[in-house]
């Protein structure tokens, strides 16, 4: 019967951060990249730790990509590596002001590239990735690098308060040069669907698979995840699909063949980041395990009563990530506030 075990489990960062993604080096050190400063409402910039005991333990943090005074901005990277060992940190830096009611405006948002060539110590200054839709934008996933040496920029539509109408991807054939092409991942059928905190990945050459949790607008309230299958290299989708699952940021980890561990927030009902093995065929999506990663410690129903705006205000805890650190060893980060401190929180699995 297929298992997963926690073995331990820490903190990397506690200073109001969030937003985590890691990356395993050639050496086997580890990267993880978060935001720093007002927790899941981004106030400040992104910073790195690198840890060399396989996550035990973490450096001070190094700044990747500060917060800007004039105009005042936050950014929001996340990370991911090429070949040769560069690291990119990739995600959105945004202009926001206060208006009169209280709200937040946002008045800009640019897609940011920085690159490190010394495993995360020292970072470049930003370049602007010149996409081909409208901002502002929803970019929650890291650049893929896929085995042909293409780089695949994820990025979500942001208009009329709606995320994810159609998520894309940004494709560069020179190492971030140049962005000529676009390709569809997700897209609203008409029917008012939002596709909301894409994750991608490849698997064996060619080969991809996103994860998205879906929003129905006109009735604001939460669908089952749906994922989508390439086999061009993101150049064309097969989907969407249904997981069966009731989450919403859902993460995977490919294990090899047609098995992969499935992170996942569970918001309704018992709040939980959960775990599953999956097998994944075509159309046909079979969790043959599932268990708890990270208990919330708080409940919420799925009802009517609470929009969708105010049950994301109730959050605690949020996008899960993950490494292979050999071939039954996952470490997984994640966010949450403990204690009324938001942090990182590592987490090491056994996949039996």
């Amino acid at each position: 019967m297929p298992t997963i075990e926690i073995l331990e489990s820490g903190h990397v960062d506690r200073r109001d951060s969030a937003f985590p993604t890691l990356v395993r080096m050639d050496d086997g050190a580890l990267i993880c990249g978060y935001s720093v400063g007002g927790g899941a409402h981004v106030s400040g910039g992104t910073h790195c730790s690198r840890s060399t005991d396989g996550g035990r333990t973490w450096t001070d943090p190094t700044l990747i990509l500060d917060r800007g005074v004039d105009p005042v901005t936050f950014n929001s990277l996340r990370l991911s590596r090429t070949a040769d060992g560069s690291v990119l940190a990739y995600g959105q830096r945004d202009q926001k002001e206060k208006t009169a009611d209280g709200s937040v405006r946002r008045l800009a948002c640019e897609p940011t590239l920085c690159r490190s060539t010394d495993g995360g110590r020292t970072w470049s200054d930003p370049q602007v990735i010149p996409f081909q839709i409208p901002g502002p934008y929803e970019i929650s996933n890291p650049i893929v690098v896929t085995e042909d040496g293409r780089w695949l920029a994820p990025a979500a539509t942001f208009h009329d308060g709606r995320y994810g109408e159609r998520v894309v991807l940004h494709e560069s054939s020179d190492q971030g040069a140049s962005w000529p092409h676009m390709h569809t991942v997700f897209e609203d059928d008409g029917t008012g669907l939002g596709y909301l905190e894409q994750k991608l990945i490849e698997t064996e050459p060619g080969h991809m698979l996103a994860l998205a949790w879906v929003q129905d607008y006109p009735n604001d309230t939460d669908l089952k995840n749906a994922y989508c299958l390439s086999t061009d290299g993101g150049r064309t989708w097969d989907g969407p699909h249904p997981t069966g699952i009731q989450g919403q940021t859902m993460t995977p980890i490919w294990l090899g063949d047609d098995r992969f561990l499935v992170l996942y927030n569970k918001r309704f009902g018992d709040q939980a980041v959960r775990m599953c093995l999956v097998r994944i065929a075509g159309a046909q999506w079979s969790t043959e395990f599932e268990g708890t990663l990270y208990d919330g410690r708080a409940r919420l129903e799925l009802t009517a009563d609470v929009s969708s705006q105010a049950q994301i205000s109730l959050i605690e805890f949020g996008l899960p990530m993950g490494v292979r650190l050999d071939g039954d060893t996952v470490l997984t980060a994640h966010w949450c506030a403990e204690n009324g401190v938001c942090g990182i929180r590592w987490t090491r699995l056994r996949v039996a």
